[in-house]
């Protein structure tokens, strides 16, 4: 017989095997997360940001002010976007879910330290923009807001490709 108890509050050597997640990659996890919660409730709420945007543009044709002809045009662009995100409004928010759950399962597969997180982890941020374009056009992609949201999936992109050298199964 042997001595040995086996008391289950004590670890076994198995779990001080595994390998720590590293500060960084656990910070960009933990903030994928955050986005992914974020932009799904977007994604959800997309029918509604719509309205209130074609709402703004009216209130702001029949103010009474004098617009420039440049801010015509701007209102006729921002409303031609819009009505065309009415009218492809299921495909764009299945798409933008699909690389939502894309970028949060990539996400947890990183936590564990696996290789395949990271692709699946850049297909969830590519689909968007590439689905998107293709059903939309490039021309959505002039204006400044449109580019700063295209630096947010380039920058993590980066910064997890930085963080790969962690993953190891």
């Amino acid at each position: 017989m042997s001595n040995q108890s086996t008391n289950p509050d004590t670890l076994s050597n198995a779990e001080f095997d595994k390998p720590a997640i590293p500060k960084g990659l656990n910070v960009l996890t933990i903030l994928t997360f955050i986005g992914c919660s974020i932009f799904f409730l977007l994604s959800l709420a997309t029918p509604w940001i719509l309205k209130f945007s074609k709402n703004l543009m009216d209130k702001a044709t029949s103010s009474g002010q004098e617009l420039t002809p440049e801010q015509l045009e701007k209102i006729q662009l921002g409303r031609a976007n819009i009505e065309l995100s009415e009218i492809n409004m299921i495909p764009l928010m299945v798409i933008g879910i699909a690389g939502i759950l894309l970028c949060f399962v990539g996400a947890l597969m990183m936590r564990k330290l696996k290789k395949d997180g990271y692709w699946i982890y850049v297909a969830g941020q590519i689909l968007p923009l590439v689905s998107t374009a293709f059903i939309m056009g490039v021309a959505q992609y002039k204006e400044i807001g449109s580019l700063v949201m295209l630096a947010f999936p380039v920058i993590f992109i980066i910064l997890y490709t930085a963080n790969r050298k962690h993953l190891v199964n």
